[in-house]
C-alpha cells in the first residue's frame, strides 16, 4: 500500500477550499498522505512540427505545475506535517490514468465542477467516469459546497437493495464514528405512477413501506451485533433520485454504491447515482457492493 493513500485529481481550474479542507480531515483522520494529481490529456490532434508540439508540452505542463503548487501550498498548512505530501503529473486518458493510480490509493477524491448542459454532453462526468471504473471508494465534492460545521448533520447511505446495504453502512460508520457524526440508511420505496393503481389496490402502500424497512432491519443485523454500533434507517416512498438529492441538503456525506460489472477497471454507475452525483449539494462517497 502507498503511503499516499488519498489521491486528490486536481484539475486546471485547481481546488476548492472546502474540498482541500476535505481531504485535510480524511487524512488526518486515517494517518495517510496525500498525493494531488494533475492529468494531462493526450493531444488529439498533433501539430506539423516538433517545436510546436515541445512549446504545446511546455505550456500545459506549465499551468499543471501551477495548479498543483497552488492546491500543495494550500493544503500543506492544513495538514500541519502530520501526513506527507506529493504532486505528480502524468500524461494520459483522464479516467484510465486516475483509475490506474487508485489502484494503490485508500481514497480518490474529485472536485465537480458544475460544467454547462452542453459541455457535459462533450465531455461527459469525468468524476462520474471515475467512480464507476475503480475498486477504490471516490469521493466527489460539489465545488459550490461550502464545507459542513453542523456536527448534527448525519453520514447518509443510500441504500438501494435493503439486503446488500451492509458495506455501504460499514463504510459509512467508520466515517460516522471517526467524525463523531450520526448515521442513518435511506431506501426509497417507488413504483412508477403507472403501476401504482392495479400493484397497490392488493398490496396497500403501508404494507410495501413496512416489508422494506424489514428487509433493511435484515440487512442490517449483522452491523446491529456489533458494540456501540447505532444506525438509524428510514424507508421513504419516494422517488430514489428525489430522496437522494434532497438528502444531500441535510447530510455530511452521502454514500452510495457502484454495481458490480465485467469491466477489467471496476463496475459501473447507475442512472440513479449519476444523476445524484450531478445535482448533490455534499460530498458523495462511492464504494463497491459486496
Amino acid at each position: 500500500m502507498s503511503e499516499f493513500g488519498i489521491v486528490v485529481a486536481v484539475g486546471p481550474e485547481g481546488v476548492g477550499d472546502a474540498t482541500l479542507d476535505f481531504v485535510a480531515a480524511e487524512a488526518l483522520r486515517r494517518g495517510t498522505g496525500v498525493e494531488l494529481l494533475h492529468v494531462i490529456h493526450a493531444l488529439v490532434a498533433m501539430p506539423a512540427s516538433i517545436e510546436q508540439v515541445q512549446a504545446i508540452d511546455v505550456a500545459i505542463t506549465k499551468v499543471g505545475r501551477e495548479v498543483l503548487t497552488a492546491a500543495a501550498l494550500a493544503l500543506r498548512p492544513r495538514l500541519g506535517g502530520r501526513v506527507p505530501l506529493n504532486t505528480e503529473i502524468l500524461t494520459g486518458p483522464v479516467v484510465a490514468t486516475l483509475a490506474d493510480h487508485a489502484d494503490f490509493a485508500d481514497l480518490i477524491v474529485l472536485e465537480r465542477r458544475d460544467a454547462g448542459r452542453l459541455e457535459r454532453m462533450l465531455t461527459m462526468s469525468i468524476s462520474a467516469r471515475v467512480a464507476a471504473h475503480t475498486h477504490a471508494p471516490v469521493v466527489v465534492v460539489p465545488r459550490s459546497w461550502t464545507g459542513d460545521l453542523d456536527p448534527d448533520l448525519p453520514v447518509t447511505v443510500g441504500a438501494d437493495e435493503p439486503l446488500e446495504a451492509l458495506h455501504q453502512v460499514e463504510t459509512a460508520q467508520d466515517y460516522a464514528a471517526a467524525s463523531g457524526r450520526p448515521m442513518l440508511v435511506l431506501h426509497a420505496a417507488w413504483l412508477a405512477e403507472p403501476y401504482q393503481g392495479p400493484v397497490l389496490a392488493s398490496y396497500p402502500r403501508t404494507e410495501w413501506i413496512a416489508d422494506a424497512d424489514r428487509e433493511l432491519a435484515t440487512g442490517l443485523e449483522k452491523l446491529a451485533e456489533q458494540p456501540g454500533a447505532k444506525v438509524d434507517r428510514e424507508v421513504q416512498w419516494a422517488r430514489p433520485v428525489d430522496m437522494l438529492v434532497e438528502a444531500t441538503r441535510h447530510s455530511a456525506v452521502l454514500v452510495l454504491n457502484r454495481r458490480p460489472g465485467e469491466h477489467p477497471l471496476g463496475g459501473h454507475l447507475g442512472q440513479v447515482t449519476r444523476t445524484v452525483l450531478r445535482h448533490a449539494e455534499c460530498p458523495v462517497m462511492v464504494v463497491d457492493r459486496t
